[in-house]
């Protein structure tokens, strides 16, 4: 018979043939790597594992949700609802107010949120991260407050500077860039006064 030999030669000459087989393509030895899709007999469940996706954080949705919607989207509402005498202009407004929490607790919200993410970021960068947040708001809410007393003062944001009442009204008059002009450069004509 042919191709058929003694158990001993057949078997000799089978290892010797797996092994020169082997030698001559490179990674012939190395077992096949799982493939994702089809669960192998053993370790199945591990390999699951590796391949599910991130849990979706419900509760921390809910608490940006729940921020935003109460502490911005409410914000205009709040001060619309609230009289004025309330809220004085020497006084945080409820806006500002609004603001302020809105400032306090989104950085605990973000580090919550860095905190559980599958991949760490350098400590330096986090903090640089909220801190850069936290600056960013608070100049909004500066100016956000500003531009508020400004409008409830009687500030006309279409106008210029010179030409808004509030302006042209403030006490001593040299505020309001109306009084004594200031010394003009030799060879530099003066600016002309708004009378």
């Amino acid at each position: 018979m042919l191709g058929v030999g003694s158990s001993a030669e057949g078997a000799g000459a089978g290892a010797e043939g797996d092994a020169a087989s082997r030698a001559s393509h490179p990674g012939a030895g190395i077992p096949p790597a799982p493939c994702p899709s089809v669960p192998s007999r053993h370790g199945a469940g591990k390999a699951e594992d590796t391949f599910k996706t991130p849990p979706f954080h419900l509760d921390l949705w809910f608490y940006f949700t729940l921020q935003n919607w109460v502490l911005d989207f409410g914000r205009p509402i709040a001060m619309i609802i609230l009289p004025l005498e309330w809220f004085p202009l020497n006084k945080p407004s409820a806006g500002d107010y609004f603001h302020m929490a809105y400032n306090v607790i989104t950085p605990f919200l973000l580090l919550k949120l860095i905190e559980r993410s599958p991949k760490t970021l350098p400590r330096s960068m986090v903090y640089v991260s909220i801190i850069t947040f936290v600056m960013g708001a608070s100049i909004h809410l500066v100016g956000d407050s500003v531009n508020h007393r400004l409008i409830f003062s009687g500030y006309q944001h279409h106008l210029s500077v010179r030409e808004n009442p509030i302006i042209r009204n403030l006490k001593p008059e040299t505020l309001g860039g109306r009084g004594v002009p200031p010394a003009a450069p030799p060879g530099v004509p003066p600016t002309p006064q708004i009378p």
